[in-house]
């Protein structure tokens, strides 16, 4: 059933801060912070467009995303090796081990991140920085922040789950059950962690379709950081957001209307939506955390299930046994 939250409409021109400490700090760093698919890559350069300085070094475009990812490439290398450590993936829907940020591995990742920020950065006074990674390692980023004194300011993309599971079906073969359940945790979890801090949430279509009201809305978070958008840079933004950059569409209706699509992320779009008018509601805080606490325990009893499966798996396919009788399975996979 949908979540529905009679929470009053407000206005990104109107969304206050109450109870926030203003942004005193002489550096402020924007984190885009959505699973991968979501509309990061758009969001991201348009936040830089905007007037936020960005790495030099970026990830190079590729045919999945023409128009470029915008995002670090010292930054995806620290975020995979670190990830690889603690035994996992970006992709991997299982939530992370009990106590990682406090890890070998999550220190170590902290140390190279300052660096680079040191380095890449210096005294920016505005900088943003995406990964879709960090969706799953958002309080890394936030502690290290706030250890370097530098504000931070969270932009959350998302979009329909659906479009979201055929993006990663078509470019990783990823399972409809797999990306529905890696967008549910990152979400929950990203919610959580930035719950305290200034940021504001932007559905991708939305956004192709009028960016100015995630300007107005940053610009409110960043207390109005933002210099005027002139008449090149919005021509700029108006030339990168097109309905070419938006692929596999599907409404709510149809999400909310699909039995193989778990309740709780039909609910969770829903809280994403209205999210987007302004997320200081106690009441919306409480559906976020209705629907995270089943899932958190559930993931909880299924972690060390998976962990150990893939363990027996990765032992047969090691086994001299298996090796040997791989042309086998080749020759019967082929005659099919």
């Amino acid at each position: 059933m949908t979540v529905l939250i009679p929470t009053p409409r407000m206005e990104g021109a109107t969304e206050t801060w109450s109870g926030m400490a203003s942004l005193r700090q002489k550096s402020v760093c924007v984190i885009v912070c959505g699973m991968h698919r979501t509309g990061t890559s758009a969001v991201a350069r348009v936040v830089n467009l905007m007037g936020a300085n960005i790495a030099k070094d970026l990830v190079a475009p590729e045919s999945d995303n023409v128009r470029g990812y915008w995002e670090p490439s010292a930054v995806v290398r620290i975020h995979n090796q670190m990830l690889h450590e603690l035994g996992t993936l970006s992709s991997d829907p299982m939530p992370l081990p009990a106590r990682w940020l406090d890890s070998k591995p999550a220190r170590q990742a902290k140390f190279r991140l300052l660096n680079f920020i040191t380095s890449e950065f210096g005294d920016s006074p505005l900088f943003v920085v995406k990964d879709p990674r960090i969706s799953r390692i958002l309080p890394l980023w936030l502690e290290l922040l706030d250890e370097m004194g530098i504000g931070a300011v969270v932009v959350i993309p998302f979009r329909n789950p659906l479009e979201v599971a055929d993006s990663l079906k078509q470019r990783d073969r990823m399972p409809l059950a797999k990306s529905l359940l890696l967008y549910l945790y990152s979400y929950l979890e990203t919610e959580l962690a930035s719950r305290h801090r200034r940021r504001c949430f932007v559905r991708y279509d939305q956004l192709l379709a009028d960016w100015r009201p995630l300007q107005n809305r940053l610009g409110i978070a960043l207390d109005r950081r933002l210099s005027p958008v002139g008449g090149q840079q919005a021509e700029e933004i108006g030339q990168f957001l097109t309905d070419e950059l938006y692929h596999h569409r599907h409404d709510q209706d149809e999400l909310f209307g699909r039995s193989d699509v778990p309740d709780a992320v039909a609910d969770l779009f829903g809280l994403l939506n209205q999210a987007t008018d302004g997320d200081r509601s106690a009441l919306l805080w409480k559906s976020f955390d209705e629907l995270r606490e089943p899932a958190v325990a559930a993931a909880g009893l299924l972690r060390e299930f998976v962990l150990s499966e893939r363990e027996r798996i990765r032992d047969i396919e090691n086994s001299m046994s298996w090796r040997m009788t791989a042309p086998l399975r080749w020759v019967k996979h082929t005659l099919r």
